[in-house]
């Protein structure tokens, strides 16, 4: 069959440009063919598992032979939505509070070794320089500007919409 490319169509010059029938257009069906080899042999080096259809999703979901237990409900469900299981290693791995704990002993042993070998020094705190009493006096400053405005009375001035010249009147 022949498509249609481009243009208004309609016009039957060369070429044979005829526009398809409805029954030509409706006749015309979709042919899904195998990939190839190479892309299949990636696929499986990759593990890749095709996504669900939805067929997939409409499949009947018991079987009888699986038993309605907690178990059973995790093997029913499929694989992708089923929880992640994660080995642990009861000899090698710590659980949240056994690492906590570990590193707070682990704190306290050097604690305790530097105390022992008399490490900890106190020392005085650092003097404030120029440059923060400069600070301080700058704020000083600002304060009593702060004070000053607020002394001062506000001037307030009634704007009416579409008066000119009234503020020059006042004055």
């Amino acid at each position: 069959l022949q498509c249609e490319m481009g243009g208004r169509g309609g016009g039957n010059s060369k070429g044979g440009d005829k526009k398809l029938t409805f029954k030509e257009k409706s006749s015309i069906k979709f042919v899904e063919q195998d990939e190839p080899d190479f892309i299949k042999q990636m696929k499986s080096k990759m593990g890749y598992r095709a996504p669900a259809t939805v067929d997939d999703k409409f499949a009947p979901e018991f079987d009888e032979d699986i038993p309605d237990t907690v178990e059973g409900e995790l093997l029913r469900t499929r694989e992708e939505e089923r929880p992640q299981v994660v080995v642990i290693n009861p000899e090698t791995d710590l659980c949240d509070d056994e690492l906590k704990m570990a590193l707070e002993a682990e704190q306290k042993k050097e604690d305790q070794k530097k105390i022992d070998e008399g490490r900890i020094t106190f020392k005085k705190p650092v003097k404030r320089g120029a440059d923060e009493k400069e600070s301080e006096e700058a704020l000083a400053e600002e304060k009593k500007r702060k004070i000053e405005r607020a002394k001062q009375p506000e001037k307030k001035i009634e704007r009416n919409l579409l008066s000119f010249g009234e503020e020059e009147e006042d004055e």
